[in-house]
């Protein structure tokens, strides 16, 4: 009984998160174009029936300012929401697919014999930043050994390639257009310490993979509720 509803609240993160995303970059856009008046920066926080938290509008002005300094760029604001959104569900994935249950036995049968290289993607991308201290993202030697260990004890090919095609792996989801799909490729025997985490997973790769892991959340529900 916990299994499952450590199962559901997993998949419940990973929506949550997607969901997260897309407000996070509406937010992010309106921050770069409005103007607000100045009584919107003053906001507390009622934490309970004592405490309640301020906020000071000084930092909430700095990101804003931030933002609009990169209107044509990504921003602070726009780069934090979108990595903490892939951070987390990527986690919530990989945490999901830990378990032995019917959500496991799904991506595998749609997935085949890419159901291990894409579990190895999530962990890496959930390894990554999960331990990342650096401005550009550079990697540590603990955000893919074991993810490589794990490659070698299978006696898989480190050198991954994962390609989805919805109209394909997923029809129950409709794709903007035909062919609409992804490659991620990461060469596990090939990575260093220090080199750059975009360089490996571009940003636009990172959310196919995050809109991947939600519309296979999406399918699951749909095929469970009409068994």
């Amino acid at each position: 009984m916990r299994a499952a509803q450590l199962l559901e609240d997993a998949l419940l993160l990973v929506e949550q998160n997607f969901y997260f995303l897309h407000a996070g970059q509406f937010f992010g856009k309106l921050a770069k174009s409005a103007q607000f008046d100045e009584t919107l920066f003053e906001v507390s926080l009622v934490c309970d029936n004592i405490h309640t938290y301020h906020f000071h509008p000084k930092f909430t002005k700095a990101v804003l300012e931030d933002a609009k300094e990169n209107s044509g760029e990504v921003s602070l604001f726009d780069y934090f929401v979108a990595f903490n959104a892939f951070r987390g569900i990527c986690m919530a994935m990989v945490e999901a697919l830990r378990f032995d249950s019917s959500f496991s036995d799904f991506l595998h049968t749609r997935l085949g014999a890419r159901y291990e290289d894409f579990f190895d993607l999530l962990s890496f991308v959930r390894n990554v930043l999960s331990h990342n201290i650096h401005a550009e993202i550079a990697l540590n030697a603990k955000d893919y050994e074991g993810t490589l260990k794990r490659i070698r004890r299978m006696g898989r090919n480190p050198d991954v390639s994962f390609t989805f095609v919805y109209a394909y792996d997923l029809p129950e989801i409709s794709p903007p257009y035909e062919g609409y799909g992804f490659t991620c490729k990461v060469n596990f025997e090939g990575l260093e310490e220090g080199m750059e985490f975009l360089e490996i997973i571009p940003l636009w790769e990172l959310f196919m993979v995050s809109e991947l892991c939600f519309n296979l959340t999406q399918a699951f529900k749909g095929n469970t509720a009409s068994s």
